[in-house]
């Protein structure tokens, strides 16, 4: 009767589960990581260390968090984790952007009536919503195992970030960068405010566009004669105030066949005027350069009673409509531009919601939405003979990137800051400290500031940061610095809410009181706001400008690293960060953008709570995180076979590490297989550290990969098997695999920790033998150079090609059913004579894992990398404790076996 060996081989178990559970476990260990405070513990570590500080750009508190959350959040917490673990102090301080528009409609939509309340009223309701959801997505950012003190951070609604930002407001006033001005600017009539140029999105619309033919008067040569003017807003035609032709063009007088009337149109559009209206046979009367329209004056194509005149405009071509420019000064830059020129007051007759307001003097138009108006428009210049063509077009139009509806150009007075004066110094700083990752898209960034040359600040809004100026009694602005210095350091004592609650004399200095002046009701635009942020941190938590690294979507070059930049140079001369690294968009598995409305969305938190943080996070890990990515399904399904297969292999050296005690049983000298094993390692590892310390981390992910694989799995833990189950549990040769397996795991848990926290600090927790401290995360990387000289690694690089040679013959003579597994096979080799020096190898059978090695001398050809291997079945016994075949057993064991067990 045969005996049981099982009990006699060294097969131990580990704590570390197999079974990952990580929606349980994740939740525990991150409320340990907080009770112990393990992130507050690790910087009061790395006190003396430099400073890495990247900056938490703000996100909106306003909803859950979205996978582009979760994606940002990630690659900052591994960059962070990184450079904490890597010799640097690196602190994360969450920011969180809490004023404007969005918080004040979802007041508004719980039952609130912001007109019916005190200002403060409505503000302290904005602010307790705010808070909420700060709160809730704190939480929610907790969950993805984020390494931050979660007591600690910035929001844009607190007194003493408003207190840096209306510095960095005062400096601008010191630096006459800040005036008001009646100026064309975007208005979003769905947010009833100003918006800046960041805040603009593009999308398609189908519009009217029309020509129309304007009868010229008092003009004896251009009797019967018409104007023809286009234009994609007919809404604007009543606010018409000048017609515009260009300097250097040519103009006809045209009369189409059938027609009693002319028509003045562009010499280079006539023929497509013509095509577009329907004209046939046109005849041309008379060509004039555009200098010789000037001065004709046309029957206003609104009002019966009023005329316009014709000008030359700056901006006039021949690409597209008539070549005259219907221009109203109230509605676009050029049109102001000119208007003004001219000495006209620009006429913008809508008001905050975008409809005519009484201006119009039109009880038709009064009250009527800007878009509605077209065909009413439309209808009345047809009735007056007027309407040339009608047709819709499909055309990119300018959004509100937060409601997504359209936007206008619209007069209005604003404030602005200056940016003409400042930008080649603000070029400069980038051009000079700034690098960026992806290398490209500094100059996108440059070109974005290179066209900016005002920035409208003001907001037509009750949440946010006051603009702090006065009126007079006869309207006029009062900003000049020693009044703005006196009331804000007044706002800073009383609180920004006391500015809407108080009289102006409560923060005016004495010789400006009781003159009857007035404050500015409107807020900060929320990018002066955000673009704040890095003077507030370094006001308020002592951290050294300009930034390490500035990590964003690929959407912030108009947002937030443009404000932030403007921001910080005019503050100081300093630029607002040292390094700008930008991520795409998150897209569903077929690569389209992911919308609620499809039902594509992923929700972060569920995959938190069902795959697990450490999953998404190692998603996160492995994208291109530079360009758009994809998730879904599917995808996180193999990055959950990659998990799974890491966490296996960290479960077998768990293991197989037991019985080891690094203090004791550490072996120095190790056999040469060994030593390429610990060489493979440092290897990894220092391209990993590159990996990570460039922002590659897709290439880190690879390289964990292949390493798992290929240098563990396959080749180091395979045939270690056969040393450590079988050996005395004192061997040395068992020691020495267990000193690999120990630095081997070291390894994967300085690269992994920073991507898989939490099942990091598991498999560290599961470790026996040694001195644990709280966590895994106080620790720093350990140093592991194993390095072995050239000619030693260029030996063992030439066994891998034998190994692959010996697998391939042995995979084809399974396939011939020659033998059942490796172990049965006794392989002849026969060498190219450049690799003869393998012949030296000790244990070669054990570390191919074969039953018996016989070198054979070849004058052929070999037709492998570097050998010709042939198998064979071994015939002989099999071992009952190994299961290997010998000649002859001792007992039903072999003498290997039997030496141990005895």
């Amino acid at each position: 009767m045969e005996k049981n060996y099982k009990d006699t081989l060294l097969m131990y178990q580990t704590d570390f589960d197999m079974k990952a559970d990580l929606k349980t476990k994740e939740p525990v260990i991150e409320k340990k990581w907080l009770d112990q405070k393990i992130y507050q513990q690790k910087i009061a570590l790395n006190a003396k260390k430099p400073y890495f500080i990247l900056h938490d750009g703000p996100p909106y508190a306003n909803g859950n968090i979205h996978v582009g959350h979760a994606l940002n959040k990630i690659l900052k917490d591994i960059i962070v984790r990184w450079k904490n673990s890597s010799g640097y102090n690196s602190p994360y301080i969450m920011g969180w952007d809490t004023h404007g528009l969005p918080i004040e409609t979802a007041v508004t939509k719980t039952g609130v009536d912001r007109k019916a309340l005190k200002p403060s009223e409505f503000r302290d309701l904005c602010k307790s919503y705010a808070l909420e959801q700060v709160q809730i997505q704190s939480e929610q950012f907790r969950r993805l195992g984020v390494f931050t003190d979660y007591n600690q951070k910035y929001l844009t609604l607190t007194p003493d970030f408003e207190a840096a930002q209306l510095a960095l407001y005062t400096k601008m006033i010191e630096k006459k960068l800040i005036y008001r001005d009646l100026k064309p600017i975007y208005w979003s009539p769905s947010s009833e405010s100003a918006l800046a140029e960041a805040e603009i999105e593009y999308a398609d619309v189908k519009s009217p566009t029309i020509f129309v033919g304007v009868p010229i008067v008092e003009h004896p040569d251009f009797k019967n004669a018409n104007l023809v003017i286009w234009t994609t807003t007919p809404w604007t035609i009543p606010a018409n105030q000048l017609i515009a032709v260009g300097a250097e063009l040519t103009y006809c007088l045209v009369q189409p066949k059938n027609s009693t009337k002319s028509f003045v149109v562009a010499k280079d559009l006539q023929a497509s005027v013509a095509e577009q209206i329907g004209w046939e046979e046109v005849t041309v009367l008379k060509e004039y350069q555009g200098p010789e329209l000037v001065g004709l004056k046309y029957q206003h194509p609104w009002y019966d009673k009023q005329t316009g005149s014709v000008v030359i405009g700056h901006h006039v071509s021949a690409e597209a409509g008539s070549g005259l420019v219907h221009t109203a000064g109230g509605f676009g830059e050029d049109d102001f531009e000119i208007v003004t020129k001219q000495g006209i007051k620009a006429f913008a007759p809508i008001d905050d919601q975008g409809k005519f307001d009484v201006t119009i003097n039109d009880k038709t138009l009064e009250g009527v939405f800007y878009e509605d108006a077209n065909k009413i428009i439309g209808q009345a210049l047809e009735n007056k003979g007027y309407l040339l063509k009608l047709k819709f077009v499909k055309h990119s139009y300018p959004h509100d990137w937060r409601t997504k509806k359209p936007v206008i150009y619209r007069a209005t007075h604003q404030w602005f800051v200056s940016l003409e004066q400042v930008k080649a110094e603000i070029d400069q700083q980038i051009v000079t400290k700034v690098s960026t990752n992806p290398e490209w898209s500094k100059e996108r960034l440059r070109n974005i500031i290179k066209d900016r040359n005002d920035w409208t600040i003001s907001r037509q809004r009750l949440w946010g940061v006051p603009i702090i100026a006065f009126y007079d009694q006869n309207k006029q602005a009062i900003y000049d610095l020693p009044t703005i210095k006196y009331a804000v350091a007044q706002v800073n004592k009383l609180g920004t809410n006391a500015w809407f609650e108080l009289p102006a004399d409560e923060f005016l200095p004495k010789e400006h009181q009781n003159k009857g002046w007035t404050k500015e009701k409107d807020i900060l635009d929320v990018w002066f706001d955000s673009g704040s942020s890095n003077i507030a941190l370094e006001a308020n938590f002592k951290l050294p400008r300009p930034f390490d690294v500035y990590l964003e979507g690929n959407d912030q070059y108009r947002g937030w690293f443009n404000s932030s930049m403007i921001n910080s140079v005019i503050f100081d001369g300093k630029p607002a960060y040292k390094q700008l690294i930008t991520h795409g968009m998150t897209n569903d598995e077929k690569g389209h953008k992911m919308s609620k409305s499809i039902g594509n969305t992923v929700d972060p938190l569920a995959i938190a709570d069902d795959l697990g943080a450490d999953v998404l996070r190692l998603w996160v890990f492995s994208t291109d995180f530079t360009d758009d990515q994809r998730i879904g399904p599917e995808i996180l399904k193999q990055v959950a076979e990659s998990y799974r297969k890491i966490r296996n292999t960290m479960r077998f050296m768990l293991a197989n590490l037991v019985d080891f005690n690094p203090s004791s049983d550490y072996q120095k000298k190790l056999a040469e297989v060994d030593a390429f094993a610990l060489h493979n390692l440092t290897n990894v590892k220092t391209k990993f550290s590159e990996a990570m310390n460039t922002y590659n981390f897709n290439a880190g992910f690879k390289l964990i990969n292949n390493y798992v694989i290929n240098d563990l799995s396959s080749f180091y833990l395979d045939f270690i098997k056969d040393i450590i189950y079988i050996e005395k549990q004192t061997a040395p040769r068992r020691r020495q695999v267990q000193t690999v397996l120990y630095e081997q795991l070291w390894a994967l848990i300085d690269m992994l920790r920073v991507v898989l926290p939490h099942t990091i600090e598991e498999v560290y927790q599961a470790m026996k033998n040694l001195d644990l401290v709280a966590s895994v995360h106080l620790l720093d990387v350990r140093p592991q150079d194993f390095t072995q000289p050239l000619d030693f690694v260029k030996k063992w690089n030439s066994f891998l090609d034998l190994r692959d040679d010996v697998n391939e013959a042995l995979e084809k003579a399974r396939n011939e059913k020659l033998i059942k597994k490796g172990f049965d096979a006794v392989v002849s080799i026969s060498l190219q004579t450049e690799f003869e020096n393998l012949k030296t190898i000790p244990n070669l059978s054990q570390l191919l894992i074969v039953n018996t090695v016989n070198f054979k001398n070849s004058s052929q050809a070999v037709s492998g990398k570097v050998a010709d291997v042939k198998v064979e079945a071994k015939e002989g016994l099999k071992c009952q404790r190994c299961w290997a075949i010998f000649d002859e057993l001792v007992a039903d064991i072999c003498q290997r076996c039997y030496a141990v067990i005895n």
